[in-house]
């Protein structure tokens, strides 16, 4: 009987430790914030202090609202003056948008339009649609309709004819796969009589006709978007920039965590102390860097030791975080790929708080200081 208590004994305990394995982890969620200040790839040569900014379209930056409002102030009867005033309309709305997006708007720099220092263009090109796709399932918002190819050209010259930037640049389409040229009836948001009307359509060329017509609402916002992609370029080669990012340390709620706990935590007032406003707690980089160092060392210890899928992602992460502050781009990247829900982070959503929000402010981070190297360095007060 004793040795039958003894064997059951053993089991509840075994039986204990199983279930206490089986546990749910909760995470503790350690919000931190830093700043990078970049260089400017190009700077501009010296003496350069006045441009000019000229944007080549056929595309109409007027929307249907646009379009809308401006009829409704405009009381002109007379068809050539009216379509004279809409020129004139337009233009104005290029000029503004060149001088919002693409200005450099920065002392000592002044847009001029005469004996300007630089020469910034914008040229876009036409609609092109290929592969267009004659039969189409229209039930199915996935259905594919064809490829849309639109393409522009930034340049910037010196007075004296120099080529300092000379970048091509196309239009994608915004997919929850990630960007890319095909467009689906998705897209459109296609109303009932289009549908119809398109689908009874045979003739290609026909087809095309009412395509490139459904397009043409959407080409301010194309347009737009190629204005302000240059502007980002612009501001990139020649000015300096900050990118504020963000990510989270991570502890786990649950009984024997007590040392992870506090090395996030002392990760999280280090990284928040290069940039703190008190002086109290603001930190070097050297303090951060030992505090950070040692909280990786906790993290590594528990990554090695641990078989729960949710602790290893969340250590997993911390990892990657401390070897980009710690400049280990490679080691960053090999442990963010190593997370499961990094396969498809683009696709993913996101409610403030949770792990997919601070993993995508994590590459974020990561992509600024892949794309500008040693020209990306941390802000530190």
């Amino acid at each position: 009987m004793y040795k039958i208590l003894q064997i059951n004994t053993l089991l509840l305990m075994f039986s204990s430790l199983a279930i206490y394995g089986q546990k749910k982890i909760k995470a503790i969620k350690n919000p931190v914030a830093w700043t990078y200040a970049m260089k400017p790839i190009s700077p501009l040569p010296e003496g350069v202090k006045t441009y000019s900014i000229d944007i080549v379209t056929d595309l109409d930056p007027m929307d249907f609202w646009d379009e809308a409002r401006w009829s409704a102030q405009v009381q002109e009867n007379d068809f050539e003056k009216k379509e004279m005033l809409r020129k004139e309309a337009v233009q104005d709305t290029l000029r503004k948008w060149g001088t919002n997006y693409m200005g450099l708007n920065r002392h000592p720099y002044v847009e001029l339009y005469q004996n300007q220092d630089l020469k910034i263009k914008l040229t876009t090109d036409s609609f092109q649609l290929d592969n267009l796709q004659l039969d189409v399932d229209y039930s199915d918002p996935e259905s594919i309709l064809g490829e849309l190819n639109i393409t522009a050209r930034l340049t910037v010259h010196t007075k004296h004819g120099e080529v300092l930037l000379d970048e091509s640049l196309r239009y994608l389409i915004d997919d929850v796969e990630g960007q890319t040229t095909l467009f689906k009836v998705r897209h459109f948001m296609m109303n009932p009589s289009f549908k119809l009307k398109f689908k009874m359509t045979k003739k290609p060329e026909k087809k095309r006709k009412l395509l490139e017509k459904r397009i043409k609402r959407y080409q301010a916002d194309i347009l737009e978007h190629f204005v302000i992609e240059s502007g980002k370029i612009i501001r990139e080669h020649y000015l300096p920039q900050s990118h504020s990012a963000y990510a989270a340390t991570f502890g786990i709620k649950n009984k024997g965590n007590e040392a992870l706990n506090e090395a996030s935590e002392n990760a999280k007032l280090a990284i928040n102390g290069l940039s703190a406003l008190s002086k109290k707690r603001r930190k070097t980089w050297n303090e951060a860097e030992t505090e950070l160092k040692n909280a990786m060392n906790n993290w590594k210890d528990m990554l090695d030791r641990t078989s729960d899928p949710e602790a290893q992602k969340l250590l997993t992460a911390n990892m990657a975080l401390g070897y980009l502050l710690t400049e280990q781009l490679e080691l960053c990247r090999q442990h963010l790929i190593q997370i499961p829900q990094y396969s498809d982070l683009a696709s993913r959503g996101f409610l403030t708080g949770n792990f997919i929000y601070y993993l995508k402010g994590l590459d974020a981070a990561l992509a600024v200081k892949e794309k500008y190297g040693t020209n990306a360095t941390l802000l530190i007060r």
